[in-house]
């Protein structure tokens, strides 16, 4: 036991200018952490303990879950990650660490960078210890340091540069076994969550730049926070706004009728949804589609949606493109025929529909 004298407790009256939300103003005030600089903290001597225990939870259910504990080096060779196929992605958030001497010029591409996630390392190691689908299933986890090179941290410890996660990497021999190991890890997660007090909700999300079928994350409702939730208590659906889908679509869409014939009409210097909607048009936003060109691997592709909605991008990811941006109007006039603002997919209207990767439709159309 020590007296308070003997321990270090640095509490502080006031908030400091820069917490923007409660929890970080309790964990500077409380004495818990110290911030050094964006995105860095110092854990002061209360908060290594709170984070030890923590941690030691969640040990404790991946452990139970069938996890074995091993522990991966911060620093990794990037050769790893360029023969991966996240490398293009991965490469903005991280933190390189070359060792040139002085003198000479930096290579094009780091020697090593700071880990941000572990799967391009445990692969490799699983690769070569293990050689037989007799020795699968395999749950390896470890709770370590990671780096994000996060282009604004903030909300304290939520978005940082720096930050101890645990991470778990299941290998098995077949897809259903995959399927089980991962349901064994989000009941884990439940558990872990309940025991440290916590209402989670669990949500579809985006796979990103992981990759894979299916993903969930657990949210906490909270009135700050970089995600919005779409939840439903009567069905129980509930999904990240990323990944979200329309509660309006028919069931029997496919087999629609047409509502009637294509009907022309001019619509001089309309180049907007809005001047549409506007007189002398009439034309409701919800009763409108436009159409969104992007380049997916340096190939053009259409995205169609109603007048009203926003394109959510994140979901884009799930079309299979490692990189996709907005088309410039140099690259979409040679395949639409038109620039932006005068754009459609309606058949025999594209210019060059073999140029197209692909077009796709939000299902509430």
């Amino acid at each position: 036991m020590k007296y308070w004298s003997q321990f270090f407790i640095p509490t502080l009256k006031e908030s400091p200018s820069d917490a923007e939300i409660a929890s970080h103003k309790l964990l500077v005030r409380a004495g818990l952490v110290r911030k050094l600089t964006g995105g860095l903290y110092t854990y002061l001597p209360l908060g290594l303990r709170a984070l030890r225990k923590i941690s030691q939870l969640c040990r404790e259910e991946m452990d139970n879950a069938g996890g074995i504990e091993l522990q991966m080096p911060h620093l990794h060779p990037v050769e790893n990650w360029i023969e991966g196929p996240r490398w293009p992605a991965a490469r903005e958030i991280m933190f390189r660490a070359d060792h040139a001497g002085a003198g000479k010029r930096p290579p094009k591409e780091p020697e090593f960078v700071l880990g941000p996630t572990h799967e391009e390392v445990i692969t490799s190691l699983i690769k070569a210890e293990i050689t037989s689908y007799r020795d699968l299933p395999k749950n390896f986890y470890q709770i370590a340091t990671k780096f994000r090179n996060e282009i604004r941290p903030r909300y304290g410890l939520m978005r940082a540069r720096e930050f101890i996660m645990k991470d778990a990497y299941s290998f098995d021999a077949t897809d259903e076994g995959a399927t089980q190991s991962y349901l064994r890890m989000k009941d884990a997660y439940a558990k872990f969550f309940a025991r440290v007090g916590l209402k989670a909700i669990s949500v579809e999300a985006d796979t990103g730049v992981m990759g894979g079928s299916f993903s969930h994350e657990f949210m906490v409702p909270a009135e700050v926070g970089d995600d919005d939730v779409v939840y439903c208590e009567e069905s129980g659906y509930s999904a990240n706004r990323e990944k979200a889908t329309s509660g309006i679509v028919p069931k029997d869409l496919a087999d629609a009728a047409p509502a009637g014939e294509i009907e022309e009409f001019a619509t001089p210097g309309v180049v907007t949804i809005a001047a549409l909607e506007a007189a002398p048009y009439l034309v409701p936003g919800d009763k409108q589609f436009k159409t969104l060109v992007y380049m997916g691997d340096d190939k053009p592709f259409l995205v169609i949606l109603r007048g009203n909605d926003e394109l959510e991008e994140a979901k884009l990811g799930s079309l299979g493109f490692m990189l996709f941006r907005p088309a410039t109007a140099e690259e979409i006039e040679p395949v639409l025929g038109a620039k932006p603002g005068s754009l459609g997919a309606v058949k025999g209207t594209i210019k060059n529909p073999g140029a197209l990767a692909g077009v796709f439709a939000d299902h509430g159309l």
